[in-house]
């Protein structure tokens, strides 16, 4: 009997909790321990031709959107540029080919592109060699003139600038400007770390103070990099028995990284340049000898928002600048978004951005404008490239961890959004009567640890899937 007035009680509460109407759902959301003197804006409509608000909680108060913004960022480069567009990032030169030499400079040309790889630039100087060039005798130019803004965004801390998700910004980049540090014990109790780059890189050098011990359990250790400088320093300890540990670093001076490392892959393909390398315009009177294209914008964007790419955004907001003013700043980029906004109905006051990214904590966003902007975009062409480069809940991207077992999982696509003391979430939410919802959730100002405060705002939406 004890048994089954267990099951029974059980039963109950489950059918209590489904049985929660969204205003219950809410009310039980804004009760939740972790968000006690939180600022919580929330707004949640039907997804039809005219929405219909279902929920409201200080929806026209602007909060900080984290990655939020990505959103403005994608849906302006999509309207912009085309879901088809491609970067195209050419090699040029000023001189003429003499037999195996040629006769002037080397230009790599910076578009924008935030997929430049090392692959790529490897496949730029096979294209050289395909041309039975083998001396350049002039120097290598790398022309990052097409960004007028240059570096890092406006508001962001010095104390991100060091870590892969905050690299430099410039008009050309190398595998996302960052490199992955991994940090190993040694073989003998005493000796410094194994630490290793990956990519290997000349670049950067080692500062190694960190070093391995059989006294302690958990590895403590840290890692600094000042803006200006290519020293990675380390310290602390790591046991014995420890295993591998990485972080993602960013790189300085991206300009000079990427021109030196193009000249090593020159070099190893058995091009020889005889010239220095700097940084410089391109002449007018040059011509294309290489050329290599990025993905289409749809694929590109599909990374942006599912690992949430700090790089990628504030590329593709500067790119858009460049299409539509001939120079690539965010200030030009921002001035047509606000055209955009108005266009698509959204009150350009309620969005306040200042980077593409969202690591700016001087953005301010209100969840009535994100909620509109998801909206329209569901009118546009390019809905399903938009839609398609959201993480889905318990399975990839920002998401992939989240919502596993719930009611919501798979059935929510939305873009995260996390810096300190702010947590955000928008998209679509399909509930189990079939009816798809249009949502923003952001929690600014709260103390508690951030895993809480996703906990109870994961919870929320799963009751309103329910």
């Amino acid at each position: 009997m004890r048994y089954r007035a267990a099951i029974w009680f059980l039963l109950f509460a489950v059918a209590c909790v489904s049985a929660q109407t969204p205003q219950e759902a809410l009310e039980a959301f804004l009760r939740e321990p972790a968000l006690r003197g939180a600022w919580v804006g929330v707004l949640v409509e039907t997804a039809d031709e005219t929405p219909k608000v279902l929920l409201a909680h200080d929806a026209d108060k602007r909060f900080m959107p984290a990655s939020n913004a990505k959103l403005f960022t994608t849906a302006l480069a999509l309207e912009r540029l085309g879901e088809d567009f491609v970067f195209r990032t050419p090699l040029l030169t000023d001189g003429k080919q003499e037999g195996v030499t040629l006769v002037g400079n080397l230009y790599l040309q910076g578009v924008g592109d935030p997929s430049l790889t090392r692959q790529r630039l490897l496949e730029l100087a096979k294209q050289v060699v395909a041309q039975g060039i083998q001396v350049v005798k002039g120097d290598l130019v790398v022309d990052v003139s097409a960004f007028a803004d240059n570096r890092w965004g406006v508001g962001w801390a010095w104390d991100y600038l060091a870590y892969g998700y905050a690299p430099e910004v410039w008009a050309i980049a190398l595998d996302r400007n960052a490199v992955t540090v991994q940090v190993a014990p040694a073989n003998l109790e005493g000796a410094p770390a194994k630490v290793t780059l990956m990519p290997p890189t000349d670049w950067l050098m080692i500062d190694n103070r960190l070093q391995t011990t059989a006294t302690v359990n958990e590895a403590d250790w840290s890692l600094w990099r000042e803006a200006w400088e290519r020293t990675l320093h380390l310290w602390g300890r790591i046991p014995l028995t420890a295993n591998p540990e990485s972080v993602r670093v960013s790189v300085p001076n991206v300009p000079h990284y990427v021109g030196t490392t193009f000249r090593q892959l020159l070099s190893e393909v058995g091009v020889r340049l005889e010239g220095s390398l700097r940084i410089g315009n391109t002449p007018a009177e040059t011509r294309g000898i290489a050329e290599t294209p990025s993905a289409p914008l749809r694929e590109l964007i599909r990374w942006l928002n599912k690992v949430s790419d700090n790089l990628y955004a504030e590329m593709l907001l500067r790119a858009v600048a460049l299409k539509g003013l001939g120079r690539g700043d965010v200030d030009g980029a921002m001035s047509l978004l606000r055209e955009q906004l108005k266009v698509w109905g959204i009150e350009p006051t309620e969005v306040r951005l200042v980077d593409g990214s969202g690591l700016s904590r001087l953005n301010m966003v209100t969840p009535r404008a994100i909620v509109r902007l998801l909206q329209v975009a569901r009118r546009r062409p390019w809905f399903a490239a938009f839609r398609e480069s959201l993480p889905i809940a318990g399975v990839d991207g920002t998401l992939a961890n989240r919502f596993r077992g719930t009611a919501a999982e798979k059935r929510i696509v939305a873009k995260t959004g996390f810096i300190g003391g702010v947590v955000t979430i928008s998209g679509y939410l399909q509930r189990q009567d079939g009816s798809e919802w249009v949502f923003s959730v952001m929690v600014n100002h709260f103390t508690a640890p951030t895993r809480e405060v996703q906990n109870a705002v994961d919870r929320f939406l799963a009751a309103l899937v329910r």
